[in-house]
């Protein structure tokens, strides 16, 4: 079995949770164009990473390291989560020099040993770039990953259409669904006043996730790998999650983080949870119908009372195992980058973990979900199998062709299965 993975980042979190929010927001303007300097190398570097502005700023960059005998291609996708864990799984050498992961994925490459160590590139040049303690991931002492963007859930809502109704910002789901049905009932340009991200696999999870342990329900037996999530809890959890479907796209089941962008861009939503690193696309004016309309709360709790329905993530760069060819290379236009400057020239793109970040409109999303009691997403190396087991068959439940028990009874013994198979559960272990 192999060991959880301590990860030295809940300080990061609660550090940067604690910086003082400007008042003024920083403009698009500061993702002006930053060119990369020379980087020493020949030949390609291959990078991977999720398709949201502040990753998109970095590949901007990251690209303008090509010169003469030297290539660098940064491939933005949706999908940069499943490319990366078929890369780094690969018996041959990875397509991929390096990739920016989540907290999530990076628990699960860690526990199957697909990544490579970046202790000895950190102590040749991490002067040279600046790198801060609070950036580097360490595991049993060996740097594994350097931490860039921090993450959460946060409720987005229009408060233009909260202002017209007399509707106070919902701090529980209850209140959000009594809301909904006001501005369904009341509001003619809104049809479906909640967006958020039920799509099947890593949204629908993801949302459950939050959901249950704001509602003090646990994913495992204490100090076990044995599911516990096929609970009471995990059925009000399921409950929840249907009571905002009458007040969603009839799409929902579809609406990954980018619909939901979609949805509030378009005036066509007034309300829900969304990631607080796409707080940035609410003001862009070539996109957005509701430019400064948009404001930011912590996501709603479960229950009347308690603790935000989100947690706290970061993201980070790694280097695959499988691909020694292109490591320097790759670890230096990396570098370049997250730079001090990459950071300020995309300080509104981010909620960057360099201590130059400045938040301002959009990086609230932190410290608001930190003071309604968001922990930091769990790092348990075989948490992603039971997550992808809820997110895989957690949409019957939700359409109502199973019921709730019978689909967590369900992605608890598939989750068993794999997680004994891979030895975090003991043969003959039950529940």
């Amino acid at each position: 079995m192999t060991a959880p993975v301590a990860f030295r980042r809940r300080a990061l979190l609660l550090a940067a949770a604690a910086s003082p929010v400007a008042a003024q927001p920083l403009g698009a303007g500061a993702a002006a164009t930053l060119v990369c300097a020379n980087v020493a190398g020949a030949g390609e570097v291959q990078l991977v990473g999720n398709s949201f502005p502040a990753v998109a700023h970095i590949a901007r960059i990251a690209e303008s390291c090509t010169r003469p005998g030297l290539r660098v291609a940064f491939k933005l996708t949706p999908q940069a989560s499943v490319e990366t864990e078929q890369a780094f799984a690969a018996t041959g050498r990875s397509p991929f020099d390096a990739a920016i992961v989540s907290m999530s994925l990076f628990a699960s490459l860690y526990a199957r040993r697909q990544l490579q160590p970046l202790t000895d590139l950190v102590q040749s040049f991490g002067a040279r770039y600046r790198l801060e303690e609070r950036m580097l991931v360490r595991v049993d002492g060996e740097v594994m990953a350097i931490a860039f963007l921090q993450n959460t859930q946060n409720l987005y809502y229009r408060a233009d259409l909260f202002a017209k109704h007399q509707l106070a910002v919902p701090t529980d789901y209850l209140q959000m669904v009594q809301a909904a049905a006001v501005l369904k009932r009341d509001e003619p340009t809104i049809s479906f006043p909640i967006a958020q991200g039920f799509a099947k696999g890593f949204d629908c999870g993801t949302e459950f996730t939050n959901i249950l342990a704001s509602l003090g329900g646990r994913f495992f037996q204490p100090g076990s790998a044995l599911p516990q999530f096929n609970s009471e809890f995990g059925v009000q959890a399921i409950d929840t999650m249907r009571s905002l479907m009458p007040y969603m796209t009839p799409n929902v089941l579809a609406s990954n983080a980018d619909d939901v962008v979609n949805q509030f861009q378009q005036g066509k939503a007034a309300m829900g949870v969304l990631w607080a690193s796409r707080a940035a696309r609410m003001d862009d004016a070539a996109a957005s119908r509701v430019v400064g309309k948009m404001q930011f709360a912590a996501a709603p709790a479960a229950r009347p009372g308690g603790r935000t329905a989100a947690h706290l993530w970061w993201d980070a760069a790694v280097l695959p195992r499988n691909n020694p060819r292109q490591r320097e290379a790759a670890f230096h236009v990396l570098m370049e980058s997250l730079s001090e400057n990459a950071v300020r020239r995309g300080n509104s793109l981010g909620l960057w973990v360099r201590s130059v970040f400045e938040p301002g409109r959009f990086g609230t999303g932190v410290a608001l979900s930190q003071a309604a009691g968001a922990p930091v997403w769990s790092s348990e190396p075989f948490f992603s199998l039971a997550h992808a087991e809820v997110g895989k068959l957690l949409p019957e439940a939700l359409v109502g062709s199973r019921k709730p028990q019978a689909v967590l009874d369900a992605a608890a013994a598939a989750y068993a299965r794999s997680a004994t198979l891979k030895g975090f559960i003991k043969q003959g272990a039950t529940a």
